[in-house]
């Protein structure tokens, strides 16, 4: 017998995709908007419950939870209890109310947060670092492990600081001064106590728009997830002022996403496509920017790139390393 298949459609997955972003987008929204998620922080909970403290139908409440539960936002027991799971949900909530703004950005060209500013780093970041790092900690184990042995590590714009914990654990000399806004360092302190490595580090509150480091104080300076907020003349300025503390044979250490190309074509996957936009929203002045810009930054501050890693194979951040000549 010949089975006849019909052809799939050239855009079918592409949609798949779309339809399946949209409808997780939009589960979010309702747990938040019927206040779900917070039915659910003040302890475990069955759908029928749920339902009572916020005046929904249980059966459609019941299917919410469960589609939840399929994106990791909950879990569930055998006996049908449910549960916040670990996922940083206030994160997501920031993220989904900034997207919400899209539009607007759009209109106006103007940014929602303006973290290239001190000002606007010290009003968004404490409160979405914790997130930050749990996107992060698969690709920055990788990396802490590429970098070791570390010795005396400047992490400036540490933020929660999950780039330099991963070295501290990957290498048991390395010593880790943490760099950054007064007001972002206190999540910083918060986030090594709570990974039980209080003294490893040492903590520094200042700007990274003006810092200078001690000469000579350090063998690795670490610029994790900051280069893409600024415009190329501020990265050359904070590249150079900050790699006069590298010690002779020092390493700059930059971990950023690179441009990536779809292969077999020449537009942008769906994901960094998005990621930059998504930058617009914070910054009005950064961006991604192209290797030959960490090349050019690094050798006018007296280093040569000596080597870039893929960090994650879901998404294109690397690791661009920078030795003193």
């Amino acid at each position: 017998m010949t089975v006849t298949q019909t052809p799939v459609a050239a855009g079918s997955a592409t949609l798949v995709e779309l339809t399946h972003a949209v409808q997780a987008a939009a589960a979010l929204a309702a747990a938040a908007r019927t206040g779900t998620l917070t039915a659910l922080e003040e302890g475990p909970a069955t759908a029928e419950q749920v339902a009572s403290g916020c005046g929904t139908s249980p059966r459609h409440t019941e299917l919410l939870l469960v589609a939840l539960q399929a994106l990791g936002v909950v879990d569930r027991s055998l006996d049908g209890v449910f549960r916040l799971a670990a996922a940083p949900l206030d994160f997501l909530e920031r993220t989904r109310l900034d997207w919400a703004c899209t539009e607007d950005v759009v209109r106006t060209g103007r940014s929602l947060h303006e973290v290239e500013t001190s000002s606007g780093a010290q009003r968004l970041y404490p409160s979405v670092v914790p997130g930050l790092s749990v996107l992060g900690a698969q690709a920055a184990a990788v990396a802490a492990r590429s970098l070791a042995p570390a010795g005396r590590v400047l992490d400036a714009g540490a933020g929660a600081a999950p780039w330099s914990a991963a070295i501290a654990r990957a290498d048991a000399g390395a010593r880790i001064t943490a760099l950054d806004l007064a007001p972002v360092l206190a999540t910083t302190r918060e986030e090594v106590a709570a990974a039980g490595l209080e003294d490893r580090f040492t903590f520094q509150a200042a700007d990274l728009m003006s810092v200078v480091p001690e000469a000579g104080a350090y063998d690795l300076v670490l610029l994790a997830n900051v280069c893409h907020l600024f415009d190329d003349a501020t990265n050359a300025g904070v590249v150079a002022r900050l790699c006069r503390g590298l010690a002779p044979g020092g390493r700059l250490a930059v971990v950023d996403v690179l441009p990536e190309i779809v292969q077999g074509g020449s537009r942008r996957s769906a994901m960094l496509a998005l990621y930059e936009l998504g930058l617009a929203m914070r910054t009005g002045s950064g961006g991604v920017h192209a290797l030959s810009a960490y090349q050019r930054w690094a050798e006018t501050a007296g280093l040569e790139v000596t080597s870039v890693e893929p960090l994650d194979p879901r998404f294109p951040v690397h690791l661009i390393v920078a030795t003193r000549r």
